[in-house]
């Protein structure tokens, strides 16, 4: 069992877990509370609410009006209030704390906050981070450099066959295989992995630990396990199968990995979202073509027309991937990565086929900003004109020069602009978007 953490926004591990069982939170607004706690931890900024120091100490209408703004619904806001207030959760929920707790002190069962030390640090780097994750199994599988394979669940022999192939591959080259669990080109990839013996397989799961989906694959889910790989997901233990729950663990497996190989995908595949996921997190984009006629090569192919990598053989991806595993560490994986986000557009996303009059708009098209809230203060508008202007990203020292905003007043107006998604913090960092 892994539960090492530090405390974010004064929150134990468990309150965490416990916000998790609220009714109508889900990963994005349980990621948006625990991003915005953290950035106030780690700047210091807790110092501006007078002598609050933590999320406890601040008055309750100031922690309820915070969560509305971060889109929490009123019945979930209140919820939490009773929560943090008075411990305070309903039958369901106090059945799922028990459930998790009594699951968590296995020695293979972990908890990972992002302040955990185990969490993948490649994971914390996409927009919408898991605030935590529930892993089953080896926690050093994520230590390896990691490859996504995904695909048709209906998918051919030749479809199978080769991925099978290329995640065997793989696996005896140091590169661990992250798919989905699921039937199809899924199984066929963590399958290849499992043969090849070299390297652990991850599957992120589109349901909790505890409802193993689909049934069939339980002793894949076995294998993976027995051979040092783990299990992972974001949802609550006891969470069922739910086909609204599969798109965003797409994410994750993306997330974790350095790029994504589809190797079968139809037109409105599922499959071709995890690649949009990794052209929008700044991963390589790998595509197996098929032949010409058959309908599971044709998200493929449109893959390859829209600028993924085209695969013929597994040293089509090492020679991509390899300069990043063997060197992403200590200093080197920054200068890396910059160098290979310069080689990616970020207005450039992975569709479903298009004509090619959309895809020329779609690169030439201007990022588009959410709109400004029609009760931002003066402070916040002048900051926003700035960073407008400026087209830049902007410190804090620099918007105070910029705007001659007080610091107490500038930290203000950044947080309402931040409550009001109008504006991202990165690494200090401020811009509009």
């Amino acid at each position: 069992m892994t539960t090492s953490s530090r405390l974010i926004g004064g929150l134990s591990q468990e309150n965490w877990l416990c916000l998790s069982f609220l009714t109508g939170i889900g990963p994005s607004r349980l990621s948006r509370l625990f991003t915005y706690f953290d950035q106030l931890d780690q700047s210091h900024e807790w110092d501006l609410f007078s002598d609050e120091q933590t999320v406890d100490d601040l008055p309750d209408t100031i922690v309820y009006e915070l969560l509305r703004q971060l889109k929490w619904p009123e019945v979930t806001a209140r919820e939490a209030m009773a929560y943090l207030d008075h411990g305070t959760l309903s039958e369901e929920q106090t059945q799922k704390k028990q459930v998790s707790l009594e699951w968590l002190e296995a020695d293979a069962h972990h908890l990972l906050l992002q302040s955990n030390p185990a969490y993948p640090s490649d994971l914390k780097e996409i927009a919408v981070a898991p605030a935590f994750l529930y892993v089953d199994g080896d926690l050093t599988s994520f230590s390896y450099p990691k490859l996504g394979i995904v695909g048709a669940r209906h998918c051919t022999g030749y479809g199978r066959e080769a991925t099978r192939q290329l995640a065997s591959q793989l696996s005896h080259r140091g590169i661990a295989i992250v798919s989905g669990g699921a039937r199809g080109i899924d199984t066929a990839a963590h399958q290849g992995a499992l043969e090849a013996q070299s390297t652990p397989t991850i599957a992120v799961m589109g349901t909790g630990l505890l409802n193993h989906y689909p049934k069939q694959n339980k002793a894949l889910f076995q294998d993976i396990l027995s051979h040092g790989g783990c299990l992972v997901s974001e949802y609550p233990l006891m969470t069922d199968v739910r086909p609204h729950l599969f798109p965003p663990r797409n994410r994750i497996i993306s997330g974790l990995s350095l790029g994504i190989l589809v190797t079968e995908a139809s037109p409105k595949s599922g499959s071709l979202i995890s690649a949009n996921y990794a052209v929008q997190q700044n991963r390589d984009v790998f595509a197996l073509p098929g032949r010409v006629k058959d309908i599971q090569a044709e998200g493929c192919h449109q893959l390859i027309r829209q600028g993924a990598i085209l695969v013929r053989h597994v040293e089509d991806i090492l020679e991509e991937i390899l300069p990043y595993s063997n060197e992403e560490t200590g200093n080197n994986k920054k200068a890396l990565m910059v160098k290979k986000k310069a080689n990616v557009s970020r207005e450039t996303s992975i569709k479903q086929p298009s004509s090619n009059k959309e895809v020329v708009e779609s690169l030439i098209e201007e990022p588009k900003m959410n709109p400004l809230p029609l009760h931002l203060s003066a402070s916040a508008r002048a900051i926003v004109k700035v960073l407008e202007v400026e087209a830049q990203a902007m410190d804090f020292d620099s918007l105070i020069r910029h705007t001659q905003i007080n610091a107490a007043s500038m930290m203000q107006a950044l947080m309402e602009l931040e409550l009001s998604q109008c504006i991202e913090n990165k690494n200090g960092a401020y811009m509009r978007c």
